[in-house]
């Protein structure tokens, strides 16, 4: 929705009216004594992009990015903050047009305290072309909302929940006719619980060559943590003129705390060590995780028609502490305790760059071209202390070094040409991977890799086709290819040990190679709303999984599990999406999204010989929106995840039910909400593992039932919260 309010001595800057206006971006004007009211969907395609747009959708603006991407065509994001898209967690996060570059753990965070009224809009790219350069299945690129010309803003809030959770925050912009300066700070402290059981079953291959069971093991698991995470961001932006454009950015977060681990294991050993074992695990932990992230951006315009030239740099440096004792105490066969330290140490520092220029050479037609590389420099240090006899000595078998530098380069061409109402846009891409990783205390182990086989760099084509009828009937076909390269922790034989088991690199790994197809069509009404349908394949060969496999080592004197990345020979997922969103009015609004896919699994990796495994997957996710009495919004929505496949692994099924409602005082200066999360305490993990050689199930609960209460304070105008990096109303953790 497009408002203008009125105002004295302003701009009004030209604008020329395109093809595609209705998917343009929302700019406030300021007119006098005039409203200006315009509407764009709140889904539509446009070009290899499904756009959703999230400042449109007053749902979700009383919540965190989380909700958002559930609001996303085909995004799913769990109670941990894993996202995955159509089922895959192979999908990268863009900010801004650019990759988040967070480690997975801070990504979590990230989007579970991002405000959603912070964002624009949300872009989902399920078969992304050459100019993204990602070996990834698709992307989801989070845009922040459209700067506001000239003013200032101060906003400030406090969110706490029932988990419990509390959040204090303030943001602030400051912006004049060539700066813009944006910061946010906030910190949080967080409690939280998790439980989880285990019972699992242990085979092994006897001298003929059968399965014999090696063990039978049940364990019950409770982990209390308390996290504190201060943070501060930080984005200035100069724009001397309207062809060239600077910004810097930098980044920091923190984040500490204790954590207690309690687990209660009984365990028969059938084979080697005959018995049954009764004994208490107990570990605390202090941690420590800091994060820092800077970047560069330039662009100069060469004119309004979309020559441009843009240059990106982006730097980080992440780094994980962590001091472990752990404490095991034997009641059978007889009384006894095993006491070990750990001191952890990880650092990761990835530098990249990346240049674009594009130029139309018609009105129909535009030119892109690309460079992009970066360097990534990986450290770990795990030092393993064991205590005999009231002295504590170095364990040489737990604790390991290492040193993983992965190197890329490439580049993508492209081309995009409307004739009339249909686009063609063909690409390609070329890239260059090498990964290494060194032990200084093992340099046996020692691993190198490239992508240099027949040629120096691997080819993958893209190609992009839409038609758009001016009665909003949206078609698309998309087909990409796509290579992701094993990593040298991967690759590396080198073995890192657990207290009962351990984990192995493969060095045989292949490359993933996959192929992208997918056709849509989506149609919208000005007095309904809009309804779509997409089909789409992804077929993979040589797909990584993580295979369970068991056998005598003399570590630990028994037989025990162990863990190593494996080429599944070949496998795909195809399905269909449906979306419907119902709007009789602006006050009220419902949205369906439903996904059914078939994912198939066909390998000859295994200690027995394997057959097809296939299995139908379904999401589904009703949601509601309206606001009463224009003043207050209530919403509710409820979702549901079929069963979903890996290797020798099922998820079991989940679901949830949320609620809430929000309302606004003192000319919107005030905002107080509340919001209920997963109501009935359905949220639930279980698993069903049926590896040959190990069979059992597991089942996680975490404390995803809670209450979360709020306010924000607004002072200033308020047209700029758009632009303020606002935590107002966000729904805790």
């Amino acid at each position: 929705m497009l408002s203008a309010m009125a105002f004295a001595q302003v701009e009004i800057p030209e604008v020329k009216p395109k093809a595609d206006s209705l998917q343009m971006a929302i700019d406030t004007l300021l007119l006098e004594g005039v409203t200006i009211t315009a509407e764009r969907p709140l889904f539509s395609v446009e070009g290899e992009k499904t756009l959703y747009q999230v400042s449109d959708d007053p749902t979700v603006q009383g919540g965190t990015a989380s909700d958002a991407l559930q609001n996303a065509p085909g995004v799913s994001v769990d109670v941990e903050g894993n996202i995955t898209l159509r089922g895959t967690s192979s999908v990268e996060i863009w900010i801004n047009d650019q990759p988040a570059n967070l480690t997975q753990e801070n990504l979590k965070t990230y989007i579970q305290t991002l405000p959603a009224n912070a964002i624009d809009r949300i872009e989902v790219i399920t078969n992304p072309s050459a100019r993204y350069a990602t070996s990834a299945d698709g992307i989801i690129n989070i845009v922040m909302n459209a700067k506001i010309k000239r003013n200032e803003f101060l906003c400030l809030g406090t969110n706490v929940s029932l988990q419990p959770y509390v959040m204090p925050w303030a943001s602030y912009v400051w912006k004049n006719e060539k700066w813009t300066m944006n910061a946010f700070a906030s910190t949080y402290f967080y409690h939280g619980e998790m439980d989880s059981q285990f019972e699992r079953d242990l085979y092994r291959k006897d001298e003929n060559s059968n399965l014999v069971q090696a063990s039978h093991i049940t364990n019950t698991r409770h982990n209390e943590y308390r996290t504190y995470s201060p943070g501060l961001a930080l984005n200035l932006t100069y724009t001397p003129d309207n062809k060239n454009t600077y910004s810097f950015y930098v980044n920091y977060w923190d984040s500490f705390g204790p954590s207690t681990v309690r687990q209660e294991r009984e365990r028969t050993e059938y084979i080697e060590q005959a018995g049954f074992y009764k004994y208490l695990i107990t570990n605390t932990s202090n941690s420590n995780y800091l994060y820092l992230n800077s970047g560069l951006y330039y662009q100069h315009k060469f004119n309004e028609e979309g020559h441009n030239l843009t240059f990106r740099v982006n730097g980080d440096w992440n780094r994980s502490v962590m001091f472990l004792e752990d404490h095991t105490n034997y009641t059978l066969p007889v009384m006894c305790e095993n006491v070990f330290t750990m001191d952890y140490l990880y650092s990761n520092a990835p530098i990249s760059a990346k240049v674009d220029y594009n130029l139309p050479y018609s009105k129909n037609g535009e030119f892109s071209m690309g460079f992009n590389g970066s360097l990534e420099t990986e450290r770990a240090s795990v030092l393993v202390d064991t205590l005999v006899y009231d002295v504590y000595e170095r364990d040489s078998v737990m604790s390991y070094r290492y040193l993983n530098k992965n190197q890329n380069l490439g580049g993508y061409f492209m081309v995009r040409h409307r004739f009339g109402d249909f686009t063609v846009q063909p690409g390609i891409s070329l890239k260059y991977y090498r990964t290494s990783i060194a032990y200084p205390d093992a340099p046996s182990y020692d691993f190198v890799k490239d992508n240099v086989d027949v040629l120096p760099f691997d080819v993958l084509p893209s190609m992009h086709l839409s038609y758009r009828t001016k009665s909003m009937h949206n078609f698309k076909l998309s087909y990409s290819m796509k290579i992701k390269h094993p990593t040298a922790v991967q690759l590396s034989p080198f073995n890192q040990y657990d207290i009962e088991m351990y984990t192995t690199g493969n060095p045989y790994l292949e490359p993933i190679y996959t192929q992208n197809l997918e056709a849509s069509w989506t149609k919208y009404w000005d007095d309904f709303g809009s309804v779509g349908l997409t089909g789409y394949y992804k077929g993979k060969k040589n797909d990584v999984n993580t295979s369970y496999e068991s056998g005598y080592h003399e570590h630990f004197g028994r037989t025990v599990f162990f863990t190593k990345p494996v080429n599944v020979g070949y496998s795909y997922t195809a399905g269909g999406e449906f979306n419907m969103m119902y709007r009789p009015s602006g006050m009220l609004n419902i949205r369906f999204y439903a996904n059914l896919y078939d994912s198939y699994l066909e390998s000859d990796y295994g200690v027995s010989e394997m057959k097809p495994s296939e299995l139908w997957s379904y999401s589904l996710q009703l949601s509601a929106w309206a606001k009463l009495w224009n003043r207050l919004e209530v919403h509710a929505s409820g979702r549901y995840t079929s069963p979903v496949q890996t290797l020798f692994q099922e998820v079991g099924a989940n679901y949830s039910i949320d609620c809430g409602m929000r309302t606004d005082f003192f000319d919107h200066k005030l905002s107080v909400f509340v919001n209920g999360y997963d109501l009935f305490g359905l949220k639930r993990y279980n698993n069903t593992y049926t590896n040959p050689v190990m069979q059992g199930t597991s089942t996680m609960r975490t404390n995803s039932t809670y209450l979360c209460v709020g306010f924000t304070m607004r002072f200033g105008n308020v047209e700029l919260e758009n632009e303020a990096q606002t935590a107002g109303e966000q729904g805790g953790q």
